[in-house]
């Protein structure tokens, strides 16, 4: 039994796979499985979550920001 990994982006319904020629005329069982979600996705949706809920304004700041604008 022969197996072959193929990693591709599917940017289209019909596939071009050249790693299968070996295989023409043999019957095969094909498996397509959705990658899970890149590191950097869930990485920034972690932080995100992360600062929901918190207080992150410095009120000193803030005030400082307002006289200036009222200049």
């Amino acid at each position: 039994m022969k197996v072959i990994h193929i990693r591709k982006h599917l940017d289209s319904e019909t596939l071009h796979l050249p790693e299968l020629k070996p295989l023409l005329g043999k019957t095969v069982e094909i498996i397509v499985r959705e990658e899970a979600t890149t590191m950097l996705e869930t990485s920034a949706y972690d932080a995100f979550f992360a600062l929901a809920g918190q207080d992150v304004v410095d009120p000193e700041a803030y005030k400082r920001l307002r006289a200036a604008s009222a200049l």
